[in-house]
C-alpha cells in the first residue's frame, strides 16, 4: 500500500478560511486592504443562529473607516461567503490596563475594556425575496 500524508478536517479547514479570507481581501481597493492587514477574522452564529463574518480592528480609528465602507464590505462578503447573513465591525480591548474611573477626552478614544462592535445585516437574496 502507498503512504498518503494525512490531512485532517481541521487542516482542510483552516487552508479554506485562509484561502477565502485572502480572496475577500484581495478584492478591495488598496486603501482597505491596508485597513484589513492588521485586522482579525471569525465567524460564529447568532443567538438565533445567523451565521455572523465578524472583522476585529486594532484600532478604534481603523474600526470607523472600516465602517465607512460597509456596503463595499457587505457586498463583497455575500459575493464570496454564501450563507453568511450578517458582518459585525469589532474593536478588541486595550491589552494595557486603562483606568475608566474619570472618563476624559483622551479616555473616550482608547479601545474599550471589552471587545465591542456593531453588526450590519446582511440585504436578503435575491432568491429569497422570490419565496
Amino acid at each position: 500500500m502507498l503512504f498518503r500524508p494525512g490531512f485532517d478536517d481541521r487542516k482542510l479547514a483552516e487552508s479554506f478560511y485562509q484561502t477565502l479570507l485572502q480572496r475577500l481581501c484581495d478584492s478591495f481597493d488598496n486603501s482597505t486592504q491596508r485597513l484589513l492587514e492588521d485586522c482579525n477574522f471569525g465567524f460564529a452564529p447568532s443567538p438565533v443562529g445567523l451565521k455572523t463574518f465578524f472583522i476585529v480592528a486594532p484600532s478604534l480609528d481603523v474600526a470607523e473607516q472600516l465602517i465607512e465602507r460597509i456596503d463595499s464590505i457587505i457586498g463583497q462578503v455575500t459575493a464570496l461567503m454564501a450563507g453568511v447573513g450578517q458582518t459585525a465591525i469589532c474593536v478588541g480591548p486595550n491589552r494595557e490596563p486603562v483606568d475608566c474611573s474619570s472618563p476624559t477626552e483622551q479616555s473616550l478614544q482608547t479601545p474599550p475594556r471589552f471587545m465591542m462592535g456593531k453588526i450590519f445585516p446582511h440585504p436578503p437574496a435575491e432568491d429569497e425575496m422570490l419565496d
